[in-house]
């Protein structure tokens, strides 16, 4: 992940660790617990369309768009202001 320019040395004070999954496959999945973070984070609340709304307002739509994550979650580049929060921690794989 460090060759693939997805991760980044840091010296934050934050750290969330690294945990993996063995999938049915064999193979294992990257994940990250974030569930301290997210105790202390503040949320930000705001109210979701009514389904129906949201149905009715696409109904008129001409033109649909469509992407593809090749490497899913990786896609998505974190805020500057938020990137120390974002750090990881794994002692045991190298990445």
């Amino acid at each position: 992940m460090l060759k693939e320019d997805v991760i980044q040395p840091s010296d934050s004070p934050w750290s969330s660790p690294v945990v993996l999954v063995k999938k049915k496959n064999g193979e294992w999945l990257f994940c990250v617990d974030y569930r301290r973070l997210n105790k202390i984070t503040k949320k930000e609340v705001y109210p979701l369309p009514r389904i129906n709304d949201a149905l009715d307002y696409l109904a008129s739509a001409k033109i649909f768009s469509m992407m593809y994550f090749k490497s899913g979650y990786w896609q998505i580049e974190v805020d500057d202001k938020d990137r120390e929060k974002d750090c990881i921690c794994d002692v045991i794989w190298p990445l």
